[in-house]
């Protein structure tokens, strides 16, 4: 017979929030008796808790080790769907306080790279004036990381990419656009000021990169496999921009950011558009939310000022390409 559920079993059941946070705890703490430490409670109320949980479910949710427990698929589900409930009760708790003292409220936005110097700075500044007491976070990570924390209800939106690997219908998507790919060198780099570089010109040089899987990287991988040098090595990974920026700085290595990051770090003076032959972009970025989450008032303001900030420069890039086009005819 099929596994199911009642569909408001939540409802139905014992279920309580000191469930959800023992499920929380022991996913951090892999350990019962720390967990019960953590939550203030007897070893033995912690292991009645989790038994409870998994009678209400009719299902085990941890694999049990000599040493502690982990989740198996069916805690790590339910697990993720815990934090997003007690960071939603938290964040309402925030927003009611925020009202009552007459804040704005607070958010937290994700970004990747390039929508950060596009956008969200902008939109900040934008939103910092008319509601300055608005609580801003802003969390800057690989478009995978921010779907996760978006999915964990750690931020409220994100400005970055859908992850290929996940779902589409978890999200509400408003593309944007994407950008031309550059690649940056110190002052002073053996390949400085060279006129139409390949990537046979790059093939000896140590790369400063995102990991393996996020778009950027796999435009470049495809790029070296295409110019016929077989896999991309000699890679440092890293997330970090300022990692990445250090090492440049400091070394012969280059790195690939997108073209108003790039413009922005050239203008300093310590760093170098490389002059490479061939023009590659990257796949469209745009706004992601979680499908049927309502955005908290705080979010709904920077998302709303982000968005209209995006609808001015899309006017201003489609005029741009037909003076283009115009021009080159």
């Amino acid at each position: 017979m099929a596994y199911r559920l009642a569909e408001e079993w939540f409802l139905r059941s014992r279920l309580k929030l000191r469930h959800l946070r023992l499920l929380v705890t022991l996913d951090e703490q892999r350990n019962l008796h720390r967990a019960a430490e953590e939550m203030g409670i007897a070893q033995p109320a912690a292991s009645k808790l989790l038994a409870e949980i998994e009678d209400i479910l009719r299902l085990p949710l941890f694999e049990r080790h000599p040493r502690g427990l982990s989740p198996n698929v069916q805690g790590e589900m339910l697990i993720r769907s815990a934090k997003v409930v007690l960071r939603t009760l938290v964040q309402a708790g925030e927003e009611i306080a925020a009202f009552s003292n007459g804040d704005a409220g607070t958010v937290t936005v994700g970004t990747v790279m390039a929508p950060m110097v596009e956008l969200l700075v902008e939109a900040i500044d934008r939103v910092r004036k008319t509601h300055p007491s608005l609580r801003i976070t802003v969390e800057l990570d690989v478009s995978d990381m921010l779907a996760n924390r978006l999915l964990e209800g750690a931020i409220d939106f994100s400005l970055a990419r859908i992850p290929h690997d996940m779902e589409l219908a978890q999200f509400e998507y408003q593309e944007l656009w994407g950008e031309n790919i550059h690649f940056l060198c110190r002052e002073g780099h053996p390949l400085a000021g060279r006129k139409d570089l390949t990537f046979r010109d790059l093939a000896a040089c140590v790369w400063v990169l995102q990991p393996r899987g996020t778009p950027l990287r796999q435009v470049i991988e495809r790029a070296y496999l295409s110019a016929g040098l077989g896999a991309l090595e000699n890679v440092i990974n890293s997330t970090s921009a300022v990692m990445a920026m250090v090492m440049v700085d400091r070394s012969d290595a280059i790195t690939a950011m997108e073209k108003q990051v790039a413009k922005l770090l050239s203008g300093v003076g310590r760093f170098r558009i490389l002059d490479l032959k061939q023009d590659m972009c990257l796949e469209p970025y745009g706004l992601l939310r979680l499908s049927g989450r309502p955005l908290s008032p705080g979010a709904r303001i920077l998302y709303d000022a982000i968005a209209d900030i995006a609808a001015t420069q899309r006017v201003s890039r489609q005029a741009a390409c037909v003076g283009k086009s115009l021009i080159d005819s």
